[in-house]
């Protein structure tokens, strides 16, 4: 199967996450998570709640009787704090080492935090780690990032090793409605 047929495969959809998240957050700071809890918190409608809980119930991912508590598994305890870690990896990478402002990596990390494997936010990470490190390697790099062309626009035409005969930059800046260059 084609990789991006597998998109809906994924083990929780990103509502999902946010939903073991906030249950998880909830029982952090409360002690417990009821379904009004998470409906003010996640701004949604107590029938939404109640309908996704279901959903999640099957899963196997939390527990939740009617008027009760809602109780995360072991397993959607774990989604949760995997969940949670990958966004904190991510935001950290998008920031710190990239360079993006701290609003759209937030907004990023959150975005694709549920979609991301472990083995990837476990190398994001220790990346991240390396290139935070006072390690001499670190700083170069650091350094000659920072100096690296932004743009095809920025160095000879051709002479870019990732783009070809088209930049990629340019097609990533095109507003979504106007043709894109042909690849």
């Amino acid at each position: 199967m084609e990789i991006w047929k597998r998109y809906s495969e994924k083990e929780v959809s990103h509502s999902m996450a946010h939903y073991l998240q906030t249950v998880a957050l909830l029982k952090a700071e409360k002690g417990h998570a009821r379904v009004g809890d998470i409906a003010e918190h996640l701004g949604v409608s107590k029938s939404g709640v109640t309908s996704m809980l279901r959903s999640l119930e099957k899963r196997g991912l939390v527990r939740h009787e009617r008027y009760g508590c809602v109780e995360l598994t072991q397993e959607g305890a774990g989604f949760a704090t995997r969940t949670e870690s990958s966004r904190i990896v991510l935001s950290m990478f998008l920031t710190e080492i990239l360079g993006i402002p701290a609003d759209i990596a937030t907004e990023d990390a959150c975005m694709i935090e549920h979609l991301v494997s472990p083995e990837v936010s476990i190398e994001l990470l220790r990346l991240t780690t390396f290139m935070r490190s006072r390690h001499p390697a670190a700083a170069r790099f650091r350094e000659a990032y920072r100096s690296s062309p932004r743009s095809c626009k920025d160095h000879a035409p051709g002479a870019c090793d990732s783009c070809g005969s088209t930049c990629l930059r340019d097609s990533l800046e095109s507003p979504v409605g106007r043709a894109l260059p042909t690849l």
